[in-house]
C-alpha cells in the first residue's frame, strides 16, 4: 500500500491481520539465521554456495511482505460488527445482504440469488458467504438499499447487475 488512507477491518481481520504480522517476522529472524549460516559454511558466490542465495532472496520476500503487512497494520481500523444489529438501511461493512446477480450477456438468464456477509478489507471467505468491501461485487453494492441495482459490473468476461433484494438484520 503506498497512499496513507484508511482500511477498515473487522475485529477478527484485525487480529488476523496482526498474528500474520508476527508469524512473517519470526519466519523472516530464521531466514535471516539460516542464511548466515549458509554463507559461514561455502563460498559466497551463487555458483559455490546456492543455498546461501536462496536464504537470501527468501530474506529479500520476506522483508519486503514485513513491511508491506506493517503498513496495512498501521493504516487499519477495526470495525466492530453486532451480529444481533447489522446495517439495515444500506448495504455496509457488516450487512448481510440477499443479492441476485443479473448476467446481462445472457438474455435467458433468471438471475442467480445469493447471500453474503460484508466484512472488512481482504477478508473475503467465499466459503463462508463473506466477501470483503474491497472485492469488485461488495464495491458495486455498497451505498445501495434493498430494491436497488447497480451499475454494470463486468466479472471475468461477463456484464452483470446486482439487485440488493433484502438487508438483514441477523
Amino acid at each position: 500500500m503506498s497512499n496513507p488512507t484508511s482500511i477498515y477491518m473487522t475485529e477478527i481481520g484485525f487480529e488476523n491481520l496482526k498474528a500474520l504480522l508476527m508469524r512473517k517476522k519470526q519466519e523472516y529472524a530464521d531466514v535471516r539465521d539460516h542464511r548466515q549460516v549458509a554463507f559461514e559454511m561455502s563460498g559466497d558466490g551463487w555458483h559455490d554456495n546456492p543455498e546461501f542465495n536462496r536464504q537470501q532472496q527468501l530474506e529479500a520476500n520476506l522483508n519486503h511482505m514485513v513491511k508491506e503487512l506493517t503498513e496495512r497494520l498501521q493504516h487499519a481500523r477495526p470495525v466492530k460488527i453486532d451480529p444481533k444489529n447489522r446495517p439495515i438501511n444500506h448495504v455496509a461493512i457488516g450487512s448481510l445482504v440477499s443479492i441476485t446477480r443479473w448476467n446481462l450477456n445472457n438474455t435467458n438468464d433468471k438471475g442467480i440469488n445469493e447471500q453474503w456477509e460484508i466484512v472488512g478489507f481482504d477478508e473475503t471467505d467465499i466459503k463462508a458467504a463473506k466477501i470483503g468491501y474491497n472485492a469488485p461485487l461488495a464495491k458495486a453494492i455498497i451505498g445501495l438499499q434493498a430494491g436497488d441495482v447497480s451499475d454494470e459490473l463486468i466479472l471475468g468476461s461477463q456484464a452483470w447487475e446486482i439487485e440488493v433484494v433484502t438487508l438483514h438484520s441477523d
